[in-house]
């Protein structure tokens, strides 16, 4: 009997696809939640998980469901789909020890767990630690007890084929590996993935897209579940199974795979097309983030990921003065405006025209003969801003400008005004001219000159700023300093400004969500203090009712970015403020109150950009209350911030992709 007519029996209303499906799910399941792997190869479950979710997202473009008629695929393709479903299903139950009837086969790798406290013959492997040996486990927990918590828990379809298939078949409760083969784990995984590619081909192209999307956001909440190095190591390892395999494409693959048979295939000869380089980059920029940002980036962490840098290479982010020629200062001394500046790279003595953001800092008193500079805590903090800066500069997937590194500027003749700052130094990207000076939204806002962009325009800024920060805080690295001066533009050769290409900058105080430092707390500033949320304004302290910065307050900030791009005005004309530098801290801490309240701000933006455009930017002025998530909720917690990013892409982001002028 064939899995197909296996699975046919009973079948009740429940569709045969999504029987078959469903036993797919299951075999997954009891493959990646297997006791005993190895410690050194737990990224071939974490790849196993990855494939096992890459299908539910199929299955969702798909509207796979347990009736046939909802499934949104030509009728030709469905007996193809089944057929594709039911060689998966019995190549995963086959290597599980069970046969498509589900009965037990003989153990070859794995055997069933009988007795709750049973280890079987490979020694159940301690909490998994790379090389980079400060990271570990929480609580000391075995690497098995935690893994299903790093992949995402709302997912409802494998929630579902899990009860029914459980409902309906006799499984294993739980299998363990009483012998180990590499290369065979390897050979599933191959033929796994090509499962997975060849079914995109029974997909429109309107659905590859819908996929893609799905993919990307399915990525985004995994890799906010994989919260350690060491887990984000694995991640990216995972990614990396198939790379000494033949990756070729070959056009017609579906059909070649219905007639080769990719289960009985060796595994040099699957073709593989599969897409998880997004997820592989996401994995390593977090680890080397978090690694940066911790000091405990170390050689083997840079191997591990495959960097293609020592660790020296990415932390030596300082610049001397005296490389650094000014080209222009802030005319009234303001430490917000940027200057124009040539840098020559003291080893090949090449020029080119960078712009530089400063950062200040209050000087160390004269103290046992040291001299006034700045603390070394302070020290720390910029060199790994400029390295975080430096590495995710190279990708425009943060769209941030890339930062060659920093300076010391100190004066001490300044006629007893001593400058203590320290200076940020910014490549122009390279689709910008050399003497392009970067241009601001605020100045942009501000420019009489200029007439408001179309709607159309508008509409792409704002899309275009929240994925942004849709993508900064996939990787757990939270601004911390957004406002429409950080939004840059460069112009190109039409001198036209593209608003669907903003660069974010400004990451003064910017720092990965895991870390809880606080003794760099923004000064207070009316023209900063508009665009933070009242519990973190820059003298108020925990006693006072602020907090840790959270992603919540980068996504607040977004909203009054939003509002201005509505307006074309910035945030101090919208609430009638006359003058700035007059303006009294509790009028700033009451910009929420005002925004939310019963004055007219939101309506005029429902008014003249729609319903769409009111309800995002009130979700993003609300916070965790419009996200479905508990004031006061740690935001830090993995599930939290799971929950966060897939609310924000579906109240935030998904919105404004839709709207459409």
């Amino acid at each position: 009997m064939s899995g197909i007519e296996a699975a046919g029996l009973g079948l009740g209303a429940v569709s045969l696809t999504f029987q078959v499906f469903s036993g797919c799910i299951k075999g997954y399941q009891l493959l990646s939640d297997a006791k005993g792997m190895p410690a050194e190869c737990q990224y071939l479950r974490v790849r196993l998980k990855t494939e096992q979710y890459r299908l539910l997202d199929w299955a969702h473009v798909a509207r796979l469901t347990e009736r046939d008629e909802e499934l949104l695929i030509s009728n030709a393709s469905k007996g193809m789909l089944l057929q594709v479903l039911d060689q998966q299903e019995q190549l995963l139950l086959r290597f599980g020890s069970i046969d498509e009837r589900c009965k037990k086969l003989r153990p070859p790798l794995l055997s069933e767990i009988t007795n709750p406290k049973e280890v079987g013959l490979l020694e159940q492997p301690p909490a998994y630690t790379s090389r980079v040996s400060t990271i570990v486990s929480s609580g000391g927990q075995s690497a098995d007890s935690a893994f299903e918590t790093r992949f995402p828990q709302s997912e409802s379809l494998l929630r579902k084929s899990l009860a029914w298939v459980e409902s309906r078949r006799k499984y294993p409760a739980q299998l363990k590996w009483a012998a180990w083969e590499k290369a065979k784990v390897e050979d599933l995984l191959v033929k796994l993935t090509a499962f997975n590619d060849v079914m995109k081909e029974l997909l429109t192209g309107l659905q590859l897209q819908q996929l893609a999307v799905k993919q990307t956001r399915t990525e985004f909440q995994i890799v906010q579940l994989h919260s350690k190095v060491d887990q984000l190591i694995e991640l990216f390892q995972s990614t990396a199974v198939l790379s000494g395999m033949n990756n070729r494409a070959s056009a017609g693959r579906l059909h070649a795979f219905l007639q080769l048979n990719i289960m009985n295939e060796p595994a040099d000869s699957v073709p593989q097309n599969t897409g998880l380089q997004n997820l592989a980059t996401l994995a390593q920029v977090k680890a080397m983030n978090s690694a940066i940002d911790s000091g405990t980036l170390n050689d083997d962490t840079t191997t591990d990921l495959e960097v293609g840098k020592s660790r020296d290479e990415i932390v030596s982010v300082e610049l001397q003065r005296k490389d650094i020629q000014l080209l222009d200062e802030a005319k009234d001394g303001s430490l917000d405006a940027r200057v124009e500046a040539i840098y020559q790279d003291p080893a090949t003595k090449k020029k080119q025209q960078v712009w530089i953001e400063w950062k200040p800092y209050d000087p160390r008193p004269f103290d046992n003969g040291l001299d006034n500079g700045p603390d070394e805590h302070i020290l720390r903090r910029i060199k790994a801003l400029a390295a975080l800066l430096k590495w995710n500069g190279h990708t425009d997937r943060f769209r941030a400008p890339h930062c060659l590194g920093y300076f010391l500027d100190k004066d001490d003749d300044n006629n007893g005004d001593d400058r203590c700052r320290f200076g940020l130094v910014f490549e122009k990207p390279k689709e910008a001219f050399p003497q392009t000076k970067p241009r601001s939204l605020l100045e942009l806002l501000k420019d009489q000159t200029l007439k408001m962009p179309s709607l159309t325009a508008r509409i792409a800024l704002a899309r275009a700023t929240a994925q942004c920060i849709e993508r900064l805080h996939a990787v757990d690295w939270l601004h911390k300093g957004l406002r429409s001066h950080t939004i840059l533009f460069f112009a190109g050769s039409s001198d036209e400004i593209d608003f669907s290409k903003p660069y974010v900058s400004g990451f003064d105080y910017s720092r990965p969500v895991q870390n809880d430092d606080m003794t760099e707390r923004p000064p207070e500033n009316p023209a900063h203090d508009l665009y933070r949320h009242s519990r973190v304004h820059g003298l108020i302290s925990r006693d006072m009712g602020g907090s840790g910065y959270k992603k919540s307050y980068d996504i607040y900030s977004l909203g009054i970015i939003l509002l201005e791009i509505v307006h074309w005005k910035p945030i101090d004309e919208i609430l009638g403020i006359e003058d700035l530098k007059k303006v009294r801290p509790n009028i700033t801490r009451d910009v929420r109150k005002r925004l939310l309240g019963e004055e007219d701000f939101l309506w005029y933006v429902k008014a003249n950009v729609g319903n769409t455009m009111e309800g995002v930017v009130k979700a993003c002025l609300q916070g965790p209350e419009a996200f479905d998530i508990e004031d006061g909720a740690d935001e830090k917690d993995e599930l939290v911030g799971e929950k966060l990013q897939r609310e924000f892409y579906d109240k935030v982001v998904m919105r404004l992709e839709s709207m459409i002028v």
